[in-house]
């Protein structure tokens, strides 16, 4: 996504988020980990990526 300031281009913004399910993962700090897990695959994988934990675990 480009950001404008006006009509002057500013910069780049590029998004990686990691998804986790609540029904899998009822405690809140397996939630947090498992998201923070998907999140850095998706990093890893390259801009601009969604990850869901679940796909995580079987790829």
């Amino acid at each position: 996504m480009t950001l404008r300031d006006g009509l002057t281009e500013i910069g780049q913004v590029d998004v990686s988020i990691g998804i986790a399910s609540y029904p899998q993962h009822t405690q809140s700090d397996s939630l947090l980990r498992a998201a923070d897990a998907a999140l850095y695959r998706a990093k890893e994988l390259g801009r601009s990526r969604i990850v869901s934990f679940g796909r995580l675990k079987t790829s």
